[in-house]
């Protein structure tokens, strides 16, 4: 699961890190990827930043459909469990 992954900083969170970096820091996190501004190009380097944080790779096209970190969170720990 994404929880057992190891946080860069002790208690960061890489998934709402990786969030910020990719839409800025006054992103809302309950709020979708689009509905954010994200668009495919920041959605495959959302991606890519997932994968060096947390090992869990998720395709750019489930980012794009994502209704906020939350369900970032779990799209990872589904995608980790099947792995």
């Amino acid at each position: 699961m994404v929880s057992e992954h190891p946080r860069s900083g002790g208690d960061a969170d890489p998934v709402l890190e990786t969030w910020n970096e990719a839409l800025g820091a006054g992103a809302d996190p309950e709020l979708s990827f689009l509905e954010n501004g994200g668009d495919s190009f920041l959605a495959v380097k959302l991606s890519t930043a997932l994968f060096q944080a947390t090992g869990v790779e998720i395709d750019f096209i489930d980012i794009l459909e994502t209704d906020g970190v939350d369900g970032l969170r779990r799209l990872l720990d589904t995608k980790a469990e099947a792995s």
